[in-house]
Formats: C-alpha cells, structure tokens, sequence
C-alpha cells in the first residue's frame, strides 16, 4: 500500500511541476507588464492601461492656454516624493502662464520622448516602431510625427562641418539617441490620444503577450526607461512650395529586419536654449521679428520655436526647430549665410551658450495639413 501510494504521487508529480510552472510564467507575465504599465503611467499618465474597476476618480487641471485641459491624478503626492518622471513633475508642473507673461500663444503642443539606446541595438529599436500598429493619423488633432536619431555635426561623407556648425561632435550634454516627436494641434488632443484605446494599441496591442513583448524589446534596446518632454510651439513657417507628403508613419516599414538601420527620410536641427528668468517674453519677441528667408530655401520644410511646458529637467526651457528634406539642404541654406546671426536674437538673454543638435528622422508621418 506504501508502495502505491509512492507510485501514485510519483506519477502525478510531473503535471502538478507543469501546472506550478504556468502559474510561474503566468505571475511573472502579470508582473512584469504591471511594473512597465506603472513606468508608463508615472511618465505619460496612460490611464488606458488600467484594468477596468481600478478607481479613476481624476481632477482636472487648469489649463494655462486657451480651451486645452489636462487629466491629473487627484491622489495626493507630496513634492518632495515625487517621481521624476510622474504626471505631477514632468506634465503637470510649471508650465508657464502665457497670457500672464505676455507670451505668444501656442499653435501646436509637441510630445517628446527621448530615449537612451544601447550602442549596437539601434536597429532592433527602430524594428519596433517600424512594425508597431498604430492610427495616429486617423486621430483628431495630430498633424505631425518622426522617429529622430541623433547624428553628429560631421556628415558620413567625412567631410567635417564642426567649424562651420560651431559643433563639439564629441561633447553632447545628454545621452539621449533617440527621440519621438509628435506635433498635436491642442494640448486636449494629446490627452485624448495618451488615455485613448490609441496609446493602447501603440503600446502592446492591449493584451498581455504584445505589452510584454514591447517590454521586453525595451529592455534589450534601451538604457531605462524614455523621459518625457512638452512643448508649445509657435511662430510656425512652412515652405512656400509645399513638399511631397510623408506618410511611412510608425507600423510602415513591416519590411524593418531589425539588422539593419531604416534610411532617413528628412533632417533635423534643433537649437537649445536656457533663457534667463524674467527674458522669456523679449526673447519670444526677438523671435517674432527677425528677419527670416526660410520659406525661399531649397529643401526646407518647416520651423518652429517650442517653449517647455512643464518645470524642465534639464537648463533648456526654448528650441528653435526646422526639419528639411536632406542634410545637404540645411547645409546650403548655412553656407549661403541667408539666415539671421543667431547673436541677435540671443543678445544677453540666455545663461550659457545655444547647444545644436542633429537628428536624421525616419519613420515620418504627416497629416494632409502638415505640420
């Protein structure tokens, strides 16, 4: 009977070890996409990725501009506790009164992710943007999207364009690679989208297989997790001849292999600027009547200047931004010196120097309005 009984345990031991091992697996799915859902709350407030039943008791915040308005969390959170990267922080606080400070008023409203990388991975992170589902364009408000990389002032020709950039290729104040970058006609627009079904399907499909899969993608590709940025942008000027649309959009290269990096579509420059306190309306001001022949350029495609919307976690508070069709454009358009000395509209106004960046976007996506 002894021996039996031991036969018996034996015997059924195996499936009672497979059935423990789906429980396993089944735990560390669940946690590892409830621990990512939390990092993408904390930086994007993504309500949508909240199970149904969880308390969405939510307070609005004012709104600094116009009719645009912000879902905040109503839990209270001490300051000093704070997650660098939660809604409160990173969203929600310190975005400038503009009407208060007689500031321009903001055409679009830009979401930023900046993203660290892993060196030898850049193929595999662009993979997963290039074959994500996505239905930005069919959104209301979103007018403009593009996956950036990071390059340096020196073209892959060889031929060094430091002196002429004024451009360390070695010094960069941040190690951020890469950066998405969508422009939003409102603030309310963006909010729709980041608590929309939207962001969901973005971000894993909404089933607990594609989430893990992306999070699992981002911990092989990336160094932590992406820090958010918001902008207000305005003084915004467009080609005179409007240029071909682009609409390749995440989710538009299933072809991506993940071996090889995709091909730029266009090139961006942004300067960044940490304007003194109490200079930010005479800086916005040098702006709005400087002398711009932009538009006439070949291969120019749009500019304009963002100012953060929210308290910075870093010193740059404005950029100026424009995107061409390749490299070549914007380093003509700087040779022909057609352009205002960036001395005139920096005068005393800014703390340090203006800091250029160069970006190769890829992945980009238009609305039929453009930028």
């Amino acid at each position: 009977m002894v021996a039996s009984s031991f036969r018996r345990r034996r015997h059924l031991h195996p499936f009672r070890t497979a059935r423990v091992l789906h429980v396993c697996l089944a735990l560390a799915a669940v946690t590892i996409a409830s621990a990512f859902s939390h990092v993408l709350t904390l930086a994007f407030g993504a309500t949508s990725l909240r199970q149904p039943g969880v308390d969405r008791d939510l307070s609005r915040h004012a709104a600094t501009e116009g009719a645009d308005t912000t879902v905040a969390s109503s839990t209270p959170v001490k300051s000093g506790g704070k997650c660098p990267f939660s809604k409160e922080n990173m969203a929600m606080e310190g975005a400038p009164d503009a009407a208060a400070q007689g500031l321009i008023p903001g055409e679009r409203y830009i979401a930023m992710n900046r993203f660290r990388v892993r060196e030898g991975s850049e193929a595999q992170f662009e993979q997963r943007w290039a074959t994500r589902d996505s239905s930005l364009v069919e959104l209301k408000g979103f007018r403009w999207f593009c996956l950036l990389q990071r390059v340096p002032s020196t073209p892959k020709t060889g031929e060094s364009m430091s002196l002429v950039y004024n451009y360390d290729d070695e010094v960069y104040d941040d190690d951020y690679s890469y950066v998405s970058f969508t422009i939003w006609e409102t603030k309310k627009d963006f909010n729709s989208w980041r608590t929309g079904p939207a962001f969901k399907e973005a971000h894993g499909g909404g089933n607990v297989v594609g989430f893990v899969g992306m999070v699992i993608n981002g911990f092989m590709t990336s160094n932590g997790p992406p820090t958010p940025a918001f902008w207000r942008g305005m003084l915004l000027e467009k080609a005179q001849d409007s240029p071909p649309r682009l609409v390749t959009g995440p989710g538009g290269r299933k072809d991506a292999d993940g071996l090889k990096e995709l091909e730029a579509e266009i090139f961006v420059v942004m300067n960044r600027f940490n304007v003194k306190k109490g200079c930010e309306q005479q800086f916005e001001q040098r702006w709005a009547e400087r002398e711009s022949k932009l538009q006439e350029a070949s291969g120019f495609r749009f500019f304009q200047v963002l100012r953060r919307d929210q308290t910075p976690d870093d010193d740059v508070n404005y950029i100026s931004m424009s995107a061409w069709n390749d490299r070549e454009s914007f380093d003509n358009w700087w040779n022909s010196k057609s352009f205002t000395n960036m001395a005139q509209v920096q005068g005393t106004l800014l703390d340090g120097e203006i800091v250029r960046y160069f970006y190769e976007g890829k992945l980009v996506l238009e609305s039929e309005q453009g930028a």
